[in-house]
């Protein structure tokens, strides 16, 4: 990963712009190796995604490679994800005051 520094960007800030960078870039590489490892395996389906993991997805889902299998069940599991909020909480249901 490269990092540009812009004009008139007093150093101090770049520094800290560009470690920040680089540690999201690190940490989006390694959830993509993780679930492409995890969502690979014949249990797959016992796997819950963890909170970060669907941060990092969905901050940087569009650039992150997945093998077609993974990216398949990735979705199932955002699938699952959203239907568990939905039984939480409805805001269309009637609420019991």
């Amino acid at each position: 990963m490269t990092v540009i520094k812009f004009p008139n960007t007093p150093a101090n800030q770049m520094s800290n712009t560009a470690k920040l960078a680089l540690e999201m870039e690190r940490e989006k590489q390694a959830v993509e190796i993780f679930l492409n490892w995890r969502l690979n395996q014949d249990d797959w389906d016992t796997y819950n995604p963890t909170e970060r993991d669907l941060e990092i997805v969905a901050m940087f889902g569009e650039v992150m490679n997945f093998v077609p299998i993974v990216a398949a069940r990735l979705n199932s599991k955002l699938a699952e994800f959203i239907c568990k909020l939905k039984v939480q909480y409805d805001p269309l249901e009637k609420q019991n005051d």
